[in-house]
């Protein structure tokens, strides 16, 4: 990762964020480079390069549009729908830079967004900002965690090592929620039975 710098990371994490509803934990690429680079400037082009990558990664995919989206989602597209049209309620822009920045199944936003033609420019900035905002704190939370681990392994290697298999465990957590499962807890029951229909498909159990 350091021959290529921030362009590695911007390329791993562009070529995660391009397979929509199966995205690959390219922000292991993030970490490891934060946990190799502490200097501020470093960190600040890490975060760039990760936002950036995700946010044109996601571009794609809101390109792919709704033909395309019949063919990965299947099912999930009923829900997509259905959040589409609540969430277009709110505003948006505003539901764009949510989703952005935090980790639900964003593509359920995007393609619908891309096949009813919303807007490429207000789509993207709403989009940057949000990935900005998310890679900013996944360099700080890797900055912070690095030196943490450092001190318990006593070795640098070890302690990047550990950081990334620990982002690839959450990230494939997060990939086991069944949103659609979650959606429908939540219209039914609130916000709590939302919460425990997300924590059972991250266990196998929804």
């Amino acid at each position: 990762m350091d021959a290529l710098g921030p362009l590695g990371v911007f390329l791993a994490v562009f070529i995660s964020h391009v397979i929509p509803f199966a995205p690959l934990p390219g922000y292991a690429a993030t970490i490891y480079y934060v946990a190799s680079h502490s200097d501020p400037a470093s960190q600040l082009l890490a975060a760039v390069a990760t936002a950036l990558g995700a946010a044109l990664g996601k571009l794609v995919v809101f390109l792919y549009g709704y033909g395309i989206g019949k063919l990965v989602a299947r099912d999930e597209l009923l829900y997509a729908k259905r959040l589409f049209e609540k969430i277009s309620k709110l505003g948006i822009d505003v539901a764009v830079f949510i989703f952005a920045m935090s980790p639900l199944a964003d593509d359920v936003l995007y393609i619908p967004l891309g096949a009813a033609g919303y807007h490429v420019g207000r789509f993207f900035t709403a989009l940057f900002a949000g990935k900005m905002v998310l890679a900013t704190l996944l360099v700080f939370w890797a900055d912070l965690l690095t030196g943490m681990l450092e001190g318990l392994f006593g070795n640098g290697i070890l302690a990047t090592l550990a950081l990334v298999a620990l982002t690839a465990a959450l990230t494939v957590l997060v990939l086991r929620i069944k949103w659609s499962a979650v959606l429908e807890a939540y219209e039914k029951g609130g916000v709590w039975p939302a919460v425990k229909t997300a924590l059972r498909s991250v266990v196998g159990r929804a």
